[in-house]
């Protein structure tokens, strides 16, 4: 494929750069400069960004820069933000910014103002919350409502799932909350006995409404619920999605169904109506200011310059060890047991997005795109992984996540903050020794996040922050960060396996490994009946 002159002349500039520098240790770096720590660091409200333990100079990050400008960064950000079609595989925009944009706001999609209809569906969603809260919302015994199931996948499951894990302490006192993506029969089963049906309400989420899992799940839920007597399936089961049709088939009324649109990928979605199990669970004034943290990220990478620019930065790095150091994984490490599930939401958020071998002109690319993304919390992966970190092979970004403060014991919390810092900084310097079992090489790279404590506001624009770093990393690589054609054929070639396993006709058209293990399938299950 063929790049702009422009580019190829910064590439080849990055790649002399790296063939002198690349073995700089970082230890020496900070020996040289003993401001780096607070030279490379941003903060944006209570949030710090400490990017200086990475293997970057000044002269990087200019060349770096020169890039970013190159590959048409901001012209790029601001089209988004005018809700421009840049989700060119699908002809759509990619609008998850006016999900928290300001009542004042205006963007426009097809010509049409989309603020208002944003806010109009947040006021839905307040409305209904606060019935459930205030218990006027009830079943078809007449309780009130005090659990709710969230059925969906992916884009659908994994957000709200992971922010309501990780607000625990702003939870609804007297609201149990439940997840499932599975369709492994197991997670209905076990669910089944956590659940009184008669104070229960589903929410089915899913855009098109015909998601094969979320609607195999919520069936058997609503075929349960009737056949233990209930007669009302309106009063325990909501809709999140754009095809309200089907929702209404399936004994949805109107008034609960919530919205979605074309201009929301499923991985940018957790500020609409997919959102509403988190408002349910922490109130809807938290999940406002859930919104408001994003937006004030939002103002951020839209109006700050690219030498300042958050996302813009932790991007370019990510692109400097991906295509220069030949980075193939990533880690994420929170050291904070609320964001336990933070490190599986950003592997969607990344992989899905980024996991492209073509670019925006359909052309296969030559160059690494998305490393794995993977992690854990501190300070167990410390006695997991870590020495594959410290004294592996790999070549590993890592980035930490910690609070600067957290409600109960202060001594535990100093000896969780103690370990965070301090494997960022043995993984940084190292420490020499004669024995080759006890050397630690160091110069392993990583990035420390630090907030004042996890609030609503807090997590909202660290997502963002993460969300942002996503679209740039697709700038930079020349691919469409919205799209996520690698998952259909798999769900196309499961309906026709599917057929097959309850077909008791030989199969046709498939390949012998797939053949034999379909036939293995029935064979075992014909000897159990």
């Amino acid at each position: 494929m063929n790049l702009p002159n422009d580019k190829q002349e910064i590439l080849h500039q990055l790649s002399v750069h790296f063939e002198a520098s690349h073995n700089i240790h970082l230890h020496d770096l900070f020996m040289d400069d003993q401001h780096r720590g607070k030279n490379y660091m941003q903060q944006l409200s209570t949030l710090y960004i400490d990017f200086s333990k990475n293997i970057i100079t000044d002269e990087t990050l200019g060349l770096l820069f020169k890039f970013a400008k190159a590959s048409k960064v901001e012209e790029s950000i601001r089209s988004m933000f005018a809700g421009a079609k840049i989700n060119t595989t699908e002809n759509s925009a990619a609008l998850h910014t006016a999900l928290r944009a300001t009542i004042r706001q205006k963007i426009e999609v097809d010509n049409k103002d989309i603020v208002g209809k944003v806010h109009a569906e947040l006021n839905r969603i307040k409305a209904f919350v606060e019935k459930v809260h205030d218990k006027t919302h009830r079943g078809w015994t007449n309780k009130p409502i005090d659990t709710f199931v969230n059925i969906g996948i992916g884009g659908s499951d994994l957000g709200p799932k992971m922010v309501v894990d990780a607000l625990e302490k702003y939870r609804h006192d007297d609201l149990r909350s439940f997840f499932i993506s599975n369709i492994d029969y197991q997670t209905i089963e076990s669910l089944q006995k956590s659940i009184n049906p008669e104070t229960t309400l589903f929410i089915v989420s899913s855009k098109s409404f015909k998601t094969i899992e979320t609607l195999t799940n919520a069936r058997t839920l609503k075929t349960w619920m009737q056949k233990i007597g209930c007669d009302d399936i309106g009063k325990h089961f909501v809709a999140v999605s754009n095809n309200l049709d089907a929702a209404r088939e399936f004994g949805i009324t109107s008034e609960n169904i919530f919205e979605l649109w074309d201009w929301v990928g499923g991985r940018f979605s957790l500020w609409s109506s997919i959102g509403l199990p988190i408002a349910l669970s922490i109130g809807f004034n938290n999940f406002e200011d859930l919104l408001s943290g994003a937006h004030e990220v939002d103002e951020h990478f839209s109006k700050t310059t690219i030498e300042k620019n958050i996302p813009i930065i932790l991007a370019l790095v990510d692109y400097w060890y991906s295509n220069f150091f030949d980075a193939q994984t990533h880690a994420f490490i929170p050291y904070d047991e609320s964001l336990r599930l933070f490190p599986d939401y950003l592997a969607q958020l990344f992989m899905e997005s980024n996991g492209k071998s073509f670019n925006l002109n359909g052309e296969p690319i030559n160059y690494k795109t998305m490393p794995i993304v993977w992690g854990s919390t501190g300070s167990n992966s410390q006695h997991s992984f870590f020495q594959l970190l410290h004294q592996g092979t790999h070549f590993v970004p890592i980035d930490f996540l910690v609070p600067l403060s957290k409600k109960g014991n202060k001594t535990h919390h100093a000896q969780l903050v103690a370990n965070c810092f301090a494997q960022s900084q043995a993984l940084m310097q190292g420490e020499k020794n004669s024995d080759p079992k006890k050397y630690f090489p160091g110069n392993k790279p990583s990035t420390t996040i630090l907030y004042s404590k996890l609030t609503p506001k807090t997590l909202g624009s660290l997502i963002a922050i993460y969300e942002h770093r996503t679209f740039v990393q697709g700038l930079l690589w020349d691919i469409n960060s919205f799209d996520q054609h690698g998952v259909e054929l798999g769900k196309k070639l499961a309906v026709k396996i599917n057929d097959n396993l309850e077909d008791t006709v030989a199969s046709k058209g498939m390949d012998s490994s797939t053949q034999n293990l379909i036939n293995l399938y029935k064979q075992h299950n014909s000897c159990k009946n």
